[in-house]
């Protein structure tokens, strides 16, 4: 390996262990609690070197909101292959789910943690996130063409489904499904998801 490589290879490797040390202080403490000195006691650097990766704290945050977003989409890409839109919903929001179980702290980042969504909308991770609700949207779209569901309302039979995957997995990553054992709580999140999808049959 030669020396540019290796000074590459050890910047990326400083960027994750800032990243991943911000992820940590924003969802236990929240964004606007977080500083960049914290940022940069929690690596033992001084903050002048998160400087040298970053121009502030946001610029951390949105770089944290965009892996996120990006692993996200990866996750859910393999459903674009199901050619029936009702077994592609399904599928959707069965993945959608078990996103949320597996990776807490990234979906607490991309839809729980409040931050300056003024500036969020602004940047890619924005754009990436839209896009992959459009295929959601479009997906729904495609069912209520083929009569999947009574009402021929997209909008809002997408957003009552988005909700209810939503409100299952913002249970699970804060915590609060501590009434159930937890070798049942992800398995309760995907019946319920498929029980909602079933009702929205007859609306």
């Amino acid at each position: 390996m030669g020396i540019t490589q290796r000074k590459e290879r050890e910047k990326e490797g400083m960027r994750q262990l800032i990243l991943q040390a911000a992820l940590g202080l924003f969802r236990d403490r929240g964004y606007d609690a977080v500083s960049i000195r914290n940022i940069a006691e929690a690596i033992e650097y001084s903050p002048a070197t998160i400087y040298l990766y970053y121009k502030d704290k946001s610029e951390i945050f949105f770089a944290l909101q965009y892996e996120a977003a990006a692993l996200k989409r990866d996750h859910l890409l393999p459903v674009a292959a199901i050619e029936n839109p009702w077994e592609r919903l399904v599928e959707f929001g069965r993945r959608y789910v078990d996103f949320g179980f597996k990776h807490p702290d990234l979906y607490d980042l991309l839809f729980i943690t409040r931050a300056p969504m003024e500036y969020v909308e602004n940047q890619e991770c924005w754009a990436l996130g839209m896009a992959t609700h459009s295929f959601f949207s479009e997906t729904v779209q495609a069912c209520v063409d083929q009569r999947y569901f009574k009402s021929t309302d997209t909008e809002t039979i997408a957003y009552t489904l988005w909700c209810h995957a939503h409100g299952l997995v913002s249970l699970f990553v804060r915590e609060r499904m501590r009434m159930y054992p937890e070798e049942k709580r992800q398995d309760l999140a995907q019946k319920s998801f498929s029980m909602i999808i079933k009702m929205a049959e007859h609306l």
